[in-house]
């Protein structure tokens, strides 16, 4: 099985791509809505073929977001953690992938500063003002802070705007803030 056979919702392959060319050993990446792992695996196993010692978490409360009614409807219908386990899994990336079962601002103040979070968790306004102000002050400096959904939701773009107005940059349809050392 490969990352292409995970339902969801992935177009910055290129970006992933990217971060863990630059990674140096010891580095700690954050996903932060991981669904059923698509973008997850794909990430794992170019953090196993780098051959980099790369910490990832995976967080998600894997119930289903709010602003997406079919995925809280799938959430209640099946237990999508153990999918998404069962999916790092037959990926070869179980070892790799750290999963957090908790939601986004809850596992900003547990986890550790990172040299990359990804954010593609709620998509509402109000939901990714909280995040962007809960997860910037994680990464490291010299860091990298990026999240999808920049041409599919209005509540991202937005609260990017807002929050973080000439910072950011654009590449397809992910926002990316680089964090000055």
């Amino acid at each position: 099985m490969t990352y292409e056979d995970i339902q969801g919702w992935f177009d910055f392959q290129a970006l992933y791509d990217r971060i863990v060319a630059a990674a140096h050993g010891g580095d700690t990446f954050i996903e932060i809505g991981a669904w059923l792992g698509k973008s997850t695996a794909y990430m794992g196993q170019r953090i196993k073929e780098s051959g980099k010692a790369v910490t990832f978490y995976a967080v998600d409360t894997w119930q289903g977001s709010a602003s997406e009614p079919d995925q809280l409807k799938a959430g209640a219908e099946s237990d999508l953690y153990l999918t998404f386990l069962a999916n790092m899994n037959a990926c070869g990336v179980g070892d790799v992938v750290l999963p957090v079962r908790m939601n986004s601002l809850d596992a900003a103040l547990r986890l550790p500063p990172a040299d990359f979070i990804f954010l593609d968790a709620d998509h509402s306004y109000d939901a990714v003002m909280a995040d962007l102000k809960a997860w910037l002050p994680k990464v490291k400096p010299g860091g990298t802070f990026a999240g999808h959904d920049w041409n599919s939701s209005d509540g991202v773009p937005r609260a990017v705007r807002a929050l973080l107005p000439t910072r950011h940059h654009i590449e397809g349809n992910c926002w990316v803030v680089n964090v000055p050392r």
